[in-house]
């Protein structure tokens, strides 16, 4: 799993995204869903609650060692189809917080997500937002710091 992961992140990076910058200044999302789904495209593996597991059905579902993800095929998404998510309205909560982040209390956003906008502040509260050890379960804390030190642009 844990290679898994890091394989995921690599390849997001190449295609422009888990590009991780402090959320300082107005910032919203206008998620341009159809015409893009690059996030659907790159990062296909996010994880899933159990309650989230039964909606979505069995056979979507990748079980591991630590816990449950989206199944996917090079990153990109099961539920993907014809460029718009199956499962909108059932999406993880990983999948409905993109692109924000909570990194230690404070609140970023992946810049390569081509519907992020900074004409007006519609930011979410950080205290909505998943710690972002969370997309990566019981992943060893070294490999947790040397993802964050590659995602995260200053």
């Amino acid at each position: 799993m844990n290679w898994t992961l890091i394989k995921a992140v690599i390849k997001a990076r190449r295609d422009g995204l888990f590009r991780l910058v402090p959320a300082d200044e107005p910032t919203r999302l206008d998620c341009l869903v159809d015409k893009s789904a690059k996030c659907c495209r790159a990062l296909g593996l996010p994880v899933v609650t159990d309650a989230e597991a039964e909606k979505i059905g069995p056979e979507h579902i990748r079980r591991c060692d630590h816990g449950m993800v989206l199944k996917s095929k090079h990153s990109i998404c099961c539920m993907l189809k014809d460029g718009l998510c199956t499962i909108y309205t059932d999406r993880p909560r990983g999948c409905r917080e993109y692109p924000w982040y909570n990194i230690g209390g404070k609140l970023y956003y992946d810049s390569g997500c081509p519907g992020i906008k900074h004409d007006r502040d519609e930011r979410p509260d950080i205290g909505e937002i998943q710690p972002f050890e969370n997309f990566f379960p019981d992943i060893p804390t070294f490999v947790l710091h040397l993802i964050k030190q590659i995602c995260i642009t200053k």
